[in-house]
């Protein structure tokens, strides 16, 4: 169950950090243990769908309404203010579930103009 755990926590790792080497406003602590991802989604500021993201809770609707994923705000542990930081869960996805969330989470993410670099 370790290894399987790891390799989840692994890829969804990668991705979000090709994403980062992309250019895109993303960041992630290398996992830790557990079942949990830290990362953070630069997102504050932007628009998506005519409306600013201007909280957490911003960006946690717009990525579970349009990437799928569910995540959890910092503020939850207790964190101060709104920073784009969020925990993500591996526990109840498979490697293809976390494979087809990172394209999703990549196309919100250009969807709020945030581009790659050149």
């Amino acid at each position: 169950m370790k290894a399987h755990v790891k390799e989840r926590l692994d890829a969804l790792y990668d991705g979000i950090t090709a994403m980062k080497r992309e250019g895109l406003p993303v960041e992630t602590i290398v996992p830790q243990g557990a079942i949990y991802l830290s990362a953070q989604f630069n997102l504050l500021g932007r628009t998506a769908g005519g409306e600013v993201l201007r909280t957490n809770d911003d960006i946690r609707k717009l990525l579970l309404h349009k990437a799928g994923l569910a995540i959890v705000p910092f503020q939850a542990f207790g964190l101060k203010g709104d920073t784009g930081w969020f925990r993500l869960s591996v526990g109840a996805v498979s490697m293809p579930d976390i494979r087809q969330g990172l394209v999703r989470l990549r196309e919100v993410i250009l969807s709020c103009g945030a581009a790659p670099a050149t």
